[in-house]
C-alpha cells in the first residue's frame, strides 16, 4: 500500500511517499499549488506531478493534500471534483492543519502561517478555528504578498515626490526592471496581475531594512503586528500560551523578532516550527489507511 502526503502551497507543492509499513518511496517538488493564483489547470498538473514522481509513477492508495486556496465550500466542490483519481481514496486539508497536524500529531494548538499568504490556525481537540487565509484580495494580513504590495504603494508616493525615496525605492526598481512611475504603472496592469512577483518582493524589503532603511523597517513591522495580533485572538480562543510560527515571512530575523514580541507582550510563546507540512499530511493519510506503524525518518535530502 502506498500513502501519499501532499503540502500544495503558493510557492510550491511536495509530496511525500511511504508505504503502510512506514517505509520511505520518494519525496518530490514541483511548482505552485494554490489555484487561485496560478488556475485550476496548472494547480492540479503540479499536484499530480508531485504525487506521481514521489511514487515513481505509481498511484497511491491513500493520499493526503493539503492544499492553500482551500478556503470556502466552493474551493472544496472545484478542488474534489479536480483532483478525483490522484488517489485511491483522496482527502483534502487546508494547507494550514496540516502544517498544525506535524506539530502536534493532531493535539490541541496554533500555528500561524506566513508565505505568499498567512493564515492562523486553532485546534482545541474537537474544533478548528481559521482566521484569515482568504486569498490576495480579502485578507493575508502580514503575508509576504501584503508586504509587497504595502511597498510598491509606497514607492507610487516616492516617485511622485509625496515622501522621500529611500533604499527600498532602489532596490524594489533594480528587482523588478524599472526606471520611473510609468515603468511601475505598466509592471503592474499592463503585464498581469503578478501575485508570486509582488509576494517575493518581501524579500527586498528584507534586505533594505537590514541595511537601516526605516521605511522598509516600518512594513515589517506593520505586518508582523497585524497578523501577531490575530494569533493572539486566537491564543485567548482556545486558551493557549504557545503558537507554531512557519512561513517564508519567518526566516525575516526582523519580522520575527518583533512578531515574538508581540506575543510574548501577552505572554503567549512564539515557537518556530520545524515539521514539513508533508509530513502532517503523511500522518493523516497513514491514519486514513488504517496503517499503525510508525513512519521511519526520511532521508536527510528530504
Amino acid at each position: 500500500m502506498i500513502v501519499v502526503g501532499v503540502d500544495a502551497g503558493g510557492t510550491s507543492t511536495g509530496a511525500l511517499a511511504y508505504t503502510c509499513e512506514g517505509k520511505f518511496i520518494g519525496y518530490h517538488i514541483s511548482g505552485p499549488g494554490n489555484y487561485h493564483n496560478i488556475g485550476i489547470d496548472r494547480a492540479v498538473e503540479n499536484i499530480k506531478e508531485a504525487i506521481m514522481s514521489a511514487t515513481h509513477n505509481k498511484i497511491p492508495d491513500v493520499a493526503c493534500i493539503g492544499l492553500a486556496g482551500l478556503d470556502s465550500k466552493y474551493d472544496y466542490e472545484v478542488l474534489s471534483r479536480a483532483l478525483n483519481g490522484m488517489a485511491k481514496k483522496t482527502v483534502l486539508e487546508h494547507d494550514s492543519f496540516i502544517a498544525l497536524y506535524a506539530e502536534t500529531r493532531g493535539k490541541p494548538g496554533i500555528i500561524t502561517i506566513a508565505g505568499t499568504g498567512s493564515v492562523v490556525v486553532a485546534y482545541d481537540g474537537k474544533k478548528r478555528i481559521r482566521y484569515g487565509g482568504e486569498g490576495w484580495l480579502l485578507s493575508d494580513e502580514g503575508s509576504a504578498y501584503w508586504i509587497g504590495r504595502k511597498a510598491l504603494r509606497t514607492l507610487v508616493k516616492m516617485l511622485e515626490g509625496r515622501i522621500e525615496r529611500t533604499r527600498m525605492a532602489e532596490l524594489i526598481m533594480d528587482d523588478i526592471k524599472i526606471w520611473d512611475l510609468d515603468d511601475l504603472i505598466r509592471w503592474a496592469y499592463h503585464e498581469g496581475h503578478k501575485i508570486d512577483e509582488i509576494a517575493s518582493l518581501a524579500k527586498t524589503i528584507d534586505k533594505a531594512a537590514i541595511e537601516g532603511d526605516k521605511i522598509a523597517k516600518s512594513i515589517l513591522y506593520s505586518a508582523a503586528k497585524d497578523l501577531a495580533s490575530t494569533t493572539l485572538y486566537a491564543a485567548k480562543k482556545i486558551e493557549m500560551d504557545k503558537a507554531y510560527l512557519a512561513g517564508g515571512m519567518f526566516t525575516s530575523k526582523i519580522y520575527t523578532e518583533y512578531f515574538i514580541e508581540v506575543l510574548k507582550e501577552e505572554k503567549v510563546e512564539g515557537i518556530t516550527a520545524k515539521k514539513s507540512p508533508e509530513m502532517g499530511a503523511l500522518l493523516i493519510a497513514l491514519k486514513e489507511a488504517g496503517c499503525t506503524t510508525e513512519p521511519e525518518e526520511p532521508p536527510l535530502h528530504f
